[in-house]
């Protein structure tokens, strides 16, 4: 079955670029080297980048920079989403050097029903349907919507430049989140202290416990609470254990204390979850890093289809809007010429009044 993830990579247009259509699924941080754009197409998903946690809803576009550490975790059930992984070396031409820039962005409810988010939506939609494709044209075509993409994006989040200093200590602080994340990432089954890492990353704890808030964006016991929880999750799913059994096997020190998690991330408990998640996906391997969408989904190609038209009604009611206010100006134009015209016409008839006036004056005078 042909899926939602399509790959691009022409060396010569520095052109490397990733879309896909996945389900959300349980968190997992990480980063990468490409830009990132996600826009939400169901559902609500809460998104920890960069030292701050948003909560996304149905519509809304984030931009996570390069190198930038971040997770999701779906809110409510079924939740998707629509990503672009894109080589930052592409935008070298517009934005040089571009290690020296941040692309970031987000929006909200103040922004998300904007003209350029609206136009942003229609052009990944267009995007991924002339990914696959080898014709000439088409490629015009599809590096054309690629542009006008990046030209909204860059409007609606316009990027900030930082001095190497900056850059530097951005470097630094990725290495050290890469030995934090890689140390939990092993020993999250065993009891792990502020104090263990502290040792491992040279700070104090309490200076730790502020750094790890500030940049991943949430505090280190809750970080360490949905890594465990992401295993539980897969082992409910994809095993045969009991609750017990997977509450133990994933750090939890009771069946309490995983029951009152589950509950507070996920609003329900692990054997509803079990139940539900297997009913609503038979046949799934839990296991993908990432679950893609299959090309027949109904409900997603209604939704790009909805983008694309969404953006022509809205683009054909600018042209009545234009045109009718062009007519008004011309009419009004017109009137205001005629008003001159009119005064003009009357200041001649004075003119002329009064000359005829001087005239009888001057005959009386000469007889």
């Amino acid at each position: 079955m042909r899926k939602y993830f399509y790959e691009i990579n022409r060396p010569d247009r520095n052109l490397r670029m990733r879309q896909y259509i996945y389900w959300i699924g349980p968190y997992r941080y990480n980063w990468h080297e490409e830009l990132e754009i996600m826009l939400i197409l169901k559902g609500q998903v809460e998104l920890s980048c960069a030292g701050v946690s948003y909560c996304l809803e149905e519509d809304d576009l984030i931009v996570i920079d390069s190198n930038v550490g971040h997770a999701s975790l779906a809110r409510s059930e079924g939740s998707i989403a629509m990503v672009i992984h894109l080589d930052p070396s592409y935008l070298r031409v517009y934005y040089s050097p571009v290690e020296d820039y941040r692309f970031f962005g987000c929006t909200d409810e103040h922004t998300r029903d904007s003209r350029p988010a609206k136009e942003i939506r229609r052009m990944m939609a267009f995007l991924i349907t002339r990914m696959d494709t080898s014709s000439p044209l088409e490629k015009l075509r599809f590096e054309q919507g690629l542009s006008s993409l990046l030209l909204q994006l860059f409007q609606l989040f316009a990027p900030r430049r930082i001095d190497r200093s900056e850059a530097a200590k951005t470097q630094k602080q990725k290495d050290i989140m890469e030995r934090v994340v890689a140390f939990v990432e092993e020993n999250y089954r065993q009891r792990i202290t502020l104090k263990e890492l502290s040792r491992l990353c040279g700070y104090n704890t309490t200076y730790l416990s502020t750094w790890f808030k500030g940049h991943i964006g949430l505090n280190f016991y809750d970080y360490l609470m949905r890594i465990r929880l992401r295993e539980a999750t897969l082992e409910l799913c994809s095993t045969d254990k009991t609750i017990l059994e997977v509450a133990g096997d994933n750090g939890f020190g009771d069946v309490k204390s995983f029951n009152l998690c589950f509950r507070r991330t996920f609003g329900k408990s692990p054997g509803e979850y079990r139940r539900q998640i297997l009913a609503e996906n038979k046949g799934m391997d839990f296991k993908e890093k990432r679950r893609f969408l299959p090309l027949d989904h109904e409900g997603v190609n209604e939704k790009l289809e909805e983008y694309q038209l969404k953006l022509e009604s809205f683009g054909t009611e600018d042209i009545f809007v234009g045109r009718r206010l062009l007519g008004q100006e011309m009419i009004e134009g017109i009137l205001g010429q005629a008003e001159a015209a009119e005064k003009w016409s009357k200041n001649l008839s004075e003119q002329v009044g009064e000359l005829r006036e001087k005239l009888l004056e001057l005959k009386k005078t000469a007889l």
